[in-house]
């Protein structure tokens, strides 16, 4: 019977063990890294994109933004342009955001760094996952595209800010700017064309997709409860195989005791 209970407690600690090594690995799916700001799963990631040395009023854009929602899920409701009136957006495509505006009779004022669109995102799963932009019209006078312009962008964890006026992140992924280029030119310092410097003109191969601002929504992001439930079945599990041992080990010892007659 001795026997019995070292071989049983000893069981029980292997399963124990086995179990607590897997969680490491699970732990760091807990971690986010967006736009190289560090999140947690549940954490609330501030997105700001800032327009800044336009040279002239801006009289209309169209702007996506893209995101990878297996790791984070946008707020739906926290989109705001604080310099636009009567902006219309977009938030149904997979991984992207999109809004435009036009208004020739009340232009927009970005000489000086102003905010052009504020979002929230909430993080579902750890990982690596940048916001990137990607403007198909931004127009001043005479509907010619500017080519005086910088985008920077600001990222705040909860409340806190942790990135501030870094040079906003292009798409440059061929599936999106084939799809989404404009007239416009985007640069992948994020600068202009008059006042950028040694910078690359990031272009797509096909014209603006007129109808992409209708696109559905194609998938939906996985919850932030992943982690916390594939842990609690592992730890189930465990317990459950430790328990099936132990019966069968006693079953074995109580044959074994049991006296012939």
């Amino acid at each position: 019977m001795r026997n019995f209970l070292k071989t049983s407690f000893a069981i029980a600690v292997i399963a124990l063990f086995t179990t607590i090594s897997c969680l490491p690995a699970f732990a760091a799916d807990d971690k986010a890294l967006i736009n190289g700001a560090k999140a947690k799963v549940g954490s609330k990631v501030t997105y700001t994109l800032n327009l800044a040395d336009c040279t002239e009023d801006v009289e209309g854009l169209q702007v996506y933004i893209m995101y990878d929602q297996n790791c984070l899920k946008v707020d739906e409701e926290s989109l705001t342009f604080p310099k636009l009136q009567g902006v219309v957006s977009n938030t149904g495509i997979e991984n992207t955001i999109t809004f435009n505006w036009t208004d020739v009779k009340n232009k927009a004022d970005f000489s000086k760094k102003s905010t052009l669109v504020k979002m929230d995102f909430e993080v579902v799963k750890g990982g690596s996952a940048d916001i990137t932009y990607f403007v198909a019209e931004m127009y001043g006078r005479d509907l010619t595209y500017l080519k005086s312009f910088t985008f920077t962008n600001d990222i705040a964890v909860d409340g806190k800010t942790v990135i501030k006026d870094d040079a906003a992140m292009l798409n440059t992924d061929s599936e999106y700017i084939n799809r989404y280029q404009g007239s416009f030119t985007n640069y992948d310092d994020a600068k202009g064309e008059k006042n950028g410097k040694n910078h690359k003109a990031v272009i797509g191969e096909t014209q603006p997709a007129t109808n992409a601002p209708t696109e559905v929504t194609k998938g939906q992001a996985s919850g932030g409860n992943d982690i916390t439930t594939i842990i609690t079945i592992l730890v189930i599990a465990a317990i459950v195989i430790a328990i099936i041992i132990i019966a069968v080990l006693r079953r074995h010892f109580n044959k074994k005791d049991t006296p012939k007659e």
